[in-house]
């Protein structure tokens, strides 16, 4: 029996096909879904692995040392650097934090009686109890509160991706070489140079994020401290913390700077410390960021902001953190295997 050209048989099978490949696609996506939150570990310690392993390439590069005994080496000296910090340093930022809390609940009762004064009541009341979201939202402050306790109670999730970038930084090709394995071998030459143009792409967003957030956390530090922002110490550790978030990071550490100037010398310095932060994220986002991107991919804006508000709405912190290496890996693999590969066209990898 035909019909329109396509036997039964023909047409049955085609349908079992498309039936099979759906089912598979739902099944793998419902696999990574509930396990996406041990997925997203182990790209973070695949992550911190990479960074590793390219600070012990460059110290084996500049020196005779192995790339073994340069990676034993960087590993022993961060650890000397986080510890030397913690026990210089430790002390005075935890009082700068707890005076930060100190300072933000009274900046907020300020907030109201300047509003008061000024007859905003009916904007107060509005700014505060609506169930938008606004800068004044008291929910705002509880939810970024909650994300820094979250990331204090992450103990286990720390230590699997540190655990996870060690042995990925120690034996990087191992790893590689394994999961090259999984691929057709007429396709493992093409699967070994996308993974080596994510990893190096990989290295540089990681080397140009950390660049950017010491060059904010300088300028932002020095701004503070010219102002007499209280709990300057705090408000800058947050700000680079958060700057690892590119957009929306440099958007939450203003608020609790702003606030905490406002408490110091009112509506005056809280304007000087917003205008301070503007002036800071120009100076990461049109010199700083441009000069590491021309080693590195460069993601579109608004491609970037979607991918964050997606990731933090489906993961949380950690999603919000992950965000963008995500989508520098989602980037490169579509130009690639797909636009070169497939379409056929040139793509410009730096």
């Amino acid at each position: 029996m035909k019909w329109r050209g396509f036997s039964t048989k023909i047409f049955t099978r085609r349908v079992l096909i498309a039936i099979g490949i759906t089912g598979t696609v739902i099944i793998l996506s419902l696999f990574f879904w509930y396990f996406a939150y041990i997925f997203l570990l182990v790209f973070a310690g695949i992550l911190f692995g990479v960074f590793l392993r390219g600070l012990a390439e460059w110290v084996s590069h500049h020196t005779p040392l192995s790339v073994s005994w340069s990676l034993f080496l960087v590993i022993l000296f961060l650890m000397e650097f986080i510890a030397l910090s913690i026990s210089l340093l430790g002390p005075s930022i935890m009082s700068s934090f707890g005076h930060l809390a100190h300072v933000l609940p009274q900046a907020l009762e300020q907030i109201k009686g300047f509003m008061n004064e000024h007859g905003m009541n009916n904007l107060l009341g509005r700014l505060l109890h609506s169930g938008k979201a606004t800068f004044f939202n008291q929910e705002m402050f509880t939810r970024i509160a909650g994300i820094f306790s979250n990331i204090i109670g992450a103990l286990t999730g720390i230590v699997v991706i540190l655990v996870d970038g060690l042995y990925f930084s120690a034996q990087p090709e191992m790893y590689t070489r394994n999961a090259i394995r999984l691929v057709p071998p007429s396709k493992q030459a093409r699967a070994q140079a996308v993974f080596s143009e994510v990893t190096r792409a990989l290295r540089w967003w990681m080397i140009g994020r950390f660049i950017s957030m010491a060059v904010v956390g300088v300028v932002t530090w020095a701004g503070l401290f010219l102002l007499n922002v209280p709990a300057a110490a705090a408000l800058t550790i947050l700000t680079v913390m958060l700057g690892f978030i590119p957009n929306i990071g440099a958007i939450v550490s203003a608020v609790p700077a702003i606030l905490a100037g406002w408490m110091q010398g009112g509506f005056t310095t809280a304007l000087y410390v917003a205008l301070l932060y503007i002036a800071v994220q120009s100076l990461d986002g049109y010199i700083v960021t441009p000069l590491v991107q021309e080693r590195t991919v460069s993601l579109p804006p608004a491609l970037l902001l979607t991918v964050l508000l997606l990731m933090g709405f489906a993961f949380g912190i950690l999603g919000l953190l992950l965000a963008a290496p995500l989508a520098v890996v989602a980037q490169i693999m579509v130009q690639m295997l797909y636009i070169k590969d497939t379409l056929g066209e040139q793509v410009n990898l730096v």
